[in-house]
């Protein structure tokens, strides 16, 4: 019995220490289970780090509401798992997505404040870009704004990111998904990289994943990443469990971190500027992006010459086009530019669809003939009006009139389209010659100095000329015109 007495004292006291020290470091976790080098996550931050679209040639005036100002530019906080803990609680009292915090949302979050700053970076500068049209998108929908994180977590934000399995753009969808949703997908298009479409289609997909797994936002998200059947598959090796954590072990090694990123993007979005990280802006907010329609076939190549846009700012804005060409030959195709790019584009929409790389193309009427007397005109399509009674109408023959807007016979033209057409313009009367001065003098020659916006063809119509007459005045060997450049053009 006294033996009994002593053992149970000894291992007593050895209970109460332990649970002492439990009370001591009941603010700490386990130590942060850090993302493998393999995790997909990673990998789509890597594709960012190699996207050209932002404003590094300049600094960016932030303002004080921008950075903290307590802490040296390059200097990197450190916080404790309370803190952590208290901020994530803060935030789950606003928001219908459960943001726990342990060892895997802990790993996401030193990831994202301290290894990859620089990348968090670039994001919060995308994210001015593409956050507008999420949040728009989702407000209408009656779905959670937070959902917007979720691209982060499959793209970084990188609109043309590829994983390995296949899966594209902003929502990362995979082939078959894409289809489903009614993206298209064929040789020149795909729709899972248009910013517009793949976002309503992932709203849709995602309202879907809620109903069905009972209006549980892990499991929806984990679904929408692993596919609802290998989240069922999750549930029955879990013995019907459907809490996340608990099923996290039986889903497929890709989709373990997916919610952990997801909850540490939350809390990254949020305190950045408490971690002393600065946004790298790209190069346009979404404010400053528009959109028209292209009705006719298109090259970037067309477009980047003709209005002087960057191919890669083409690239990034437009990337659903995936060979640089916009196949609008059946339907019209939407275009984004930069908005101060929109006007020169509807001014010059005729001579777009005309221009090939490196010149004109014109199968009956090319520079020469302009410059001998051939004069450009255009007709703006009215309702009913066909090919061949506009021909009629501006007096010139049908087959040619298709051939300088690039169209075939009896093909349907569109209310508003402007049509280009040439004619030889009637000679002036003459009129009775002025007496000769004694002494000629040469006509002082006329020079324009280039604004921004303004094309070689746009200056030659101006002033009554063609582009390689002023090409030929002024010794130049290329259409591109800088602004500010003095040229002659009489």
């Amino acid at each position: 019995m006294k033996i009994f007495s002593a053992l149970f004292r000894k291992y007593w006291i050895v209970f109460v220490v332990w649970t002492g020290t439990l009370s001591v470091n009941a603010d700490q976790v386990e130590p942060a289970e850090l993302p493998k080098p393999d995790d997909p996550v990673l990998t789509m931050m890597d594709s960012l780090d190699v996207l050209n679209y932002f404003k590094n040639y300049r600094k960016v005036n932030e303002g004080s509401a921008q950075r903290n100002l307590q802490y040296a530019p390059d200097s990197v906080p450190e916080f404790s798992d309370k803190v952590y803990r208290e901020r994530l609680k803060k935030l789950d009292q606003i928001t219908p997505f459960k943001l726990d915090y342990n060892p895997y949302v802990k790993g996401y979050i030193e990831l994202y404040a301290n290894r990859r700053r620089g990348t968090v970076s670039r994001m919060l500068g995308l994210a001015n870009t593409y956050f507008p049209l999420f949040e728009e998108k989702l407000a209408k929908n009656n779905m959670p704004l937070e959902l917007k994180y979720l691209a982060i977590v499959e793209s970084a934000l990188n609109p043309s990111a590829k994983s390995r399995a296949g899966a594209m753009g902003l929502w990362q969808f995979m082939y078959g998904t894409g289809k489903l949703m009614g993206l298209e997908i064929n040789s020149y298009i795909d729709e899972r990289c248009d910013p517009d479409k793949a976002t309503d289609a992932a709203i849709a997909y995602l309202k879907y994943l809620y109903k069905y797994f009972g209006n549980d936002w892990h499991l929806a998200l984990a679904a929408y990443n692993a596919g609802p059947g290998n989240v069922n598959k999750a549930i029955r090796r879990a013995g019907g469990k459907r809490d996340y954590w608990e099923l996290r072990p039986y889903l497929p090694a890709e989709t373990n971190g997916y919610v952990p990123a997801f909850i540490a993007v939350n809390y990254i979005m949020s305190h950045y500027r408490d971690h002393n990280i600065k946004p790298v802006q790209a190069k346009y907010h979404r404010y400053e992006i528009d959109s028209l329609f292209v009705k006719q076939e298109m090259t970037f190549s067309q477009i980047s010459e003709v209005l002087g846009i960057e191919m890669s700012e083409l690239q990034v804005l437009n990337p659903m086009y995936i060979q640089g060409f916009i196949p609008a030959k059946w339907k019209p195709m939407p275009l984004y530019l930069p908005k101060s790019y929109i006007g020169d584009f509807i001014v010059n929409e005729p001579l777009l669809y005309r221009y090939v790389t490196g010149g004109w193309a014109d199968p009956l009427v090319d520079s020469s003939k302009i410059e001998a007397g051939f004069f450009a005109d255009y007709h703006k399509v009215g309702r009913g009006e066909t090919l061949e009674f506009i021909a009629l109408k501006n007096s010139v023959n049908p087959d040619s009139l298709a051939a300088w807007n690039l169209l075939e016979a009896g093909s349907r033209l569109f209310l508003g389209q402007n049509l280009i057409f040439y004619s030889i313009q009637a000679p002036l009367p003459k009129e009775k010659p002025e007496p000769k001065p004694e002494t000629p003098t040469k006509a002082p020659a006329q020079y324009h100095t280039v604004r921004s916006g303004e094309t070689l063809w746009a200056v030659a119509r101006k002033y009554n000329t063609s582009p390689e007459a002023i090409k030929s005045k002024n010794g130049l060997r290329s259409d591109r015109l800088k602004v500010g450049q003095r040229i002659k053009v009489k």
